[in-house]
């Protein structure tokens, strides 16, 4: 069983995620705590997964979170995940269906990321730039690690648009290189590995 812990500010969603936690016999409710109590209480719990609603930005607990927010794509949940096991595993929107918190608890607790289709769209810079859909199709051969020849044949496009199409990336994502743009896509939700 996945022992679970509960985080919330208010008591009453506390108890609807308890319930939700409860209701599942793949999941282990071992406490609840409100944010300012969370990391004595991961202390104390050592839960394998927190499952916690934020109001805002999210800090790092010494436990992987399912963390339940305002809107998933928001600039701060893109940049939720931890390098190692610490902070969000998976974003979900608050108003997620139980079965769909669940099944992210129990992903989140196999050691696997998890979120939403609806957080999957292209995530916007601050300047509001977004990916195409063409460039995340360019993005995703990167990640595989396909050199531009074999891009340009898999997409039936040139190498030249293919070229373009990494410099577009390279600029929306901040990225130098083509490890660093696939990096980047991976956080901010983009692509999946």
């Amino acid at each position: 069983m996945i022992r679970t812990l509960v985080c919330a500010s208010s008591a009453p969603v506390r108890a609807d995620l308890a319930a939700i936690v409860r209701g599942d016999s793949r999941l282990e409710y071992v406490g609840e705590a409100s944010p300012l109590e969370l990391d004595r209480s991961v202390a104390a719990f050592a839960p394998d997964v927190v499952l916690e609603q934020r109001d805002g930005g999210g800090e790092a607990t010494a436990a992987p979170t399912v963390a339940l927010v305002d809107d998933p794509r928001a600039a701060w949940a893109a940049e939720a995940y931890g390098a190692d096991d610490r902070g969000a595993r998976a974003i979900l929107a608050r108003d997620a269906a139980p079965e769909t918190i669940v099944a992210a608890v129990v992903a989140v607790g196999a050691g696997l990321v998890a979120m939403q289709p609806r957080a999957l769209a292209p995530a916007a810079r601050a300047d509001g730039e977004r990916l195409t859909a063409r460039e995340i199709e360019v993005l995703g051969e990167l990640a595989r690690g396909v050199p531009n020849k074999t891009i340009a044949g898999r997409l039936a496009i040139s190498e030249h648009t293919v070229k373009f199409h990494i410099a577009s990336i390279f600029a929306k994502l901040g990225a130098a290189s083509r490890t660093e743009a696939v990096t980047k896509g991976v956080r901010r939700g983009l692509i999946m590995l």
